[in-house]
């Protein structure tokens, strides 16, 4: 998601409550099958191809969770879509101001992969993996080139609309999953960390 989007508190817009926990979810991790699924050479505006088959086999969502996702993701204004073709193909483009260039920082495992075993396990059932799904895209928003990331905890629990106590718990099933690790000791006492983003995979 174009970085300005989630400085300016974009992701508050993806709810944990009861009637918005599985779209949001889904949204993003439809969001970020899409930014591991783009061509490396990508402009933006460039097309990303994808069957509803193959966001499945990526992904784990349902066919009524990538409807429901991308709906969400378009009244965002984070990608936009054409008209389903032949073999429920669906043409999307990532929008905002520099989305490709601001998603070139988030890591991620090889294109062409079958799975992304991170996003299969965060099931669209539990309202703790929104919050997972938000830290990352957060810190990936704020990494440098090598991949590290400051975060304060007081400034992700505005950013994101999640208490402190659900940041520090998304922060250490993040580091479970692997989409993260300590760089460092904290920065501050008790509300900062220096990370090292890993590969989605």
């Amino acid at each position: 998601m174009p970085a300005r989007w989630i400085r300016e508190g974009g992701l508050r817009a993806f709810r944990a409550d009861a009637g918005h926990v599985g779209r949001s979810i889904a949204a993003l991790k439809l969001y970020l099958t899409l930014v591991v699924s783009q061509d490396e050479r990508s402009a933006p505006g460039d097309p990303i191809v994808l069957s509803y088959e193959r966001i499945a086999a990526l992904s784990g969502l349902s066919d009524p969770l990538i409807c429901s996702g991308k709906k969400a993701l378009l009244d965002q204004g984070l990608v936009a879509a054409s008209s389903e073709r032949q073999g429920r193909t669906i043409v999307y483009r990532l929008c905002g101001p520099h989305a490709a260039t601001d998603l070139a920082l988030l890591p991620h495992g090889p294109r062409g992969a079958e799975r992304i075993a991170a996003l299969h396990a965060l099931t669209c059932r539990k309202a703790p993996n929104l919050a997972v799904l938000k830290l990352g895209l957060l810190l990936g928003a704020g990494a440098d080139a090598a991949g590290l990331a400051a975060l304060d905890i007081d400034s992700a629990a505005d950013l994101t609309g999640l208490s402190h106590v659900k940041v520090v718990a998304a922060l250490a099933a993040a580091q479970d999953l692997g989409l993260a690790a300590p760089a460092g000791d904290r920065m501050r006492p008790a509300d900062g960390r220096l990370l090292r983003l890993l590969p989605l995979r």
